[in-house]
């Protein structure tokens, strides 16, 4: 409880994912607030950030996706890492610098590029990914009739 009231104090609140708590997860297999820390989400960029639009190069990025700007926004605010997951960031030196300038531009935190999850990642938001219960190759819920574009 006291530990609860001293996030609520500080100016920096930490956050903690429930179903994540005593884990070990960290490439270290570490466990505990040390291992917390380092835990992030990852946000997909086109088709989840911003609108999927047909490829124009590395320049082009489609607009913001309000509902997913908002929600990445509170997370931040909220005290969460949050990551741009991207198979763009392939080809880092081309792909980087105008995912950044992008961010810039709408206003969004100067946020990491990566193309790789790691044993940090505790959630990933994306257009393409089909959750499955773990250890059965089960989806989590039934596709939506066209989810797919």
């Amino acid at each position: 409880m006291f530990q609860a009231l001293k996030n609520l104090i500080s100016s920096t609140p930490k956050v903690r994912v429930p179903y994540a708590k005593g884990l070990p997860v960290t490439d270290e297999n570490k466990f505990g607030e040390d291992a917390e820390e380092k835990q992030w989400i990852g946000v997909d960029l086109d088709g989840t950030l911003a609108m999927a639009e047909p490829w124009q190069g590395f320049e082009h990025i489609g607009k913001p996706v309000p509902n997913m700007v908002k929600r990445l926004n509170v997370w931040v605010g909220m005290g969460y890492t949050v990551k741009i997951v991207t198979a763009r960031a392939a080809e880092p030196e081309v792909a980087i610098p105008p995912i950044k300038a992008w961010l810039k531009k709408h206003g969004l935190p100067d946020l990491e590029v990566t193309n790789a999850k790691d044993m940090d990642m505790i959630e990933l938001w994306d257009d393409r990914a089909v959750q499955v219960i773990p250890n059965t190759g089960n989806p989590v819920t039934p596709m939506q009739v066209n989810a797919r574009r």
